[in-house]
């Protein structure tokens, strides 16, 4: 039960923040294909480490592929957020 606990919060510490810079890089004019492109790598990386976690005998390279994917998803959708919007000027801070 202990385990299904620790997967079930994980999922709910990253996913909302994933699926809310999806959110934001698609009505930022992100092309089709690389919003479906990072929201499978995110889903592929939560379900890989879903997976090494929920094992009895923990499987480290599930759990780390899961959070490098993860944080890839996260990266190229905070990256095309940063790129337009010093694309657009409304960068001020330069």
């Amino acid at each position: 039960m202990l385990r299904a606990i620790r997967v079930h919060s994980n999922f709910a510490e990253y996913v909302p923040f994933g699926l809310l810079l999806l959110y934001l890089a698609e009505i930022q004019g992100a092309p089709s294909a690389a919003v479906h492109g990072v929201g499978l790598c995110l889903t592929i990386g939560r379900l890989s480490h879903a997976y090494g976690v929920s094992q009895e005998d923990e499987q480290f390279q599930y759990r780390v592929r899961g959070i490098s994917l993860t944080f890839t998803a996260f990266v190229a959708s905070a990256g095309f957020l940063l790129f337009v919007a010093v694309r657009n000027g409304t960068q001020r801070f330069l």
